[in-house]
């Protein structure tokens, strides 16, 4: 129960500073958490609530960020700032890696059918993003 509290009191300490940022965040993440369950239903044939889609949009935020502050510890404790080529494909895949283990866990898929409703997500979340700046 803790757990839903926490983003609720943050979205509700949003509200109270920045009215009109939360409120594009509010749209962005309540069409993506729709675009999770429609996704899964019809791509993969997994019925979720609003609770596990809600629980998968915030798992696919937090995991990449988290391998985001792993890899800015790693640069700041070698020096390594810059990465090229294999290395650069090696951070892409990580990156990739932890989006689709986010809805593995929340949604308790395989990886195929994670990886197919991470890409529908990722598409219909990009163009959401896009709309909202534009009618802003």
């Amino acid at each position: 129960m803790p757990a839903v509290l926490l983003p609720l009191l943050c979205f509700i300490a949003f509200l109270a500073f920045a009215p009109e940022a939360a409120m594009k965040f509010a749209t962005w993440f309540l069409v993506t958490t729709a675009v999770v369950r429609v996704a899964a239903d019809k791509a993969v044939g997994l019925e979720t609530c609003w609770g596990e889609a809600a629980k998968a949009v915030i798992w696919a935020a937090a995991l990449p960020l988290l391998a985001i502050f792993g890899l800015l510890s790693f640069g700041l404790s070698t020096g390594i700032t810059q990465f090229e080529g294999l290395a650069a494909i090696a951070i892409l895949v990580m990156l990739s890696g932890s989006f689709v283990a986010a809805f593995m866990l929340a949604l308790h898929t395989s990886l195929k059918d994670s990886a197919i409703i991470a890409s529908i997500t990722t598409v219909a979340s990009a163009a959401m993003a896009m709309l909202v700046r534009a009618l802003a």
